[in-house]
């Protein structure tokens, strides 16, 4: 038995999809062009091994951008929502582990100067982003690329 209605708005699905989006692109916007930076930022968290904390802030930015401009084109939107399902899960976990721990760090979540809020703030908005990703892996997408092919390959095939 699903808690969301079978039909749910149109509307509500397209702001979903381009907040998630939005939210993806600017996130990893703001790291692209400091990976040294963002990697300090990681490696503060205390949950990777250090060999994995370079590789990890060089490819999770550009995987943050692509579902982010994937999810406000509408194509591929559900690969994009479980790849923002998958690094937002993680992001969850990092800040779970240093909230459970009473550490003091800013997020680094948007922002690398320190100013992307306190980790329950943090925390409360990934778990809302949690709640969207899995929205759109579980609906079709309007207002979307992914529909517009669908009809097209449908009109050819007929």
């Amino acid at each position: 038995m699903s808690l969301l209605p079978k039909r749910l708005p149109l509307t509500l699905l397209l702001l979903s999809r381009l907040l998630l989006g939005a939210t993806l692109l600017w996130a990893g916007g703001a790291k692209l062009p400091e990976p040294a930076f963002f990697a300090q930022t990681v490696r503060a968290y205390e949950v990777l091994p250090l060999p994995l904390i370079h590789p990890f802030a060089i490819v999770v930015p550009w995987i943050e951008v692509t579902a982010g401009l994937c999810l406000l084109l509408g194509f591929w939107t559900r690969s994009s929502a479980l790849a923002a399902l998958l690094l937002l899960l993680s992001f969850a976990v990092a800040l779970g582990v240093n909230l459970h721990r009473g550490a003091d760090l800013s997020c680094g979540c948007f922002a690398l100067d320190g100013t992307g809020g306190s980790l329950g703030e943090a925390l409360l908005r990934d778990a809302l982003l949690i709640a969207v990703a899995l929205l759109l892996l579980t609906r079709s997408a309007p207002l979307s690329l992914d529909r517009l092919l669908d009809r097209r390959s449908q009109i050819e095939d007929a």
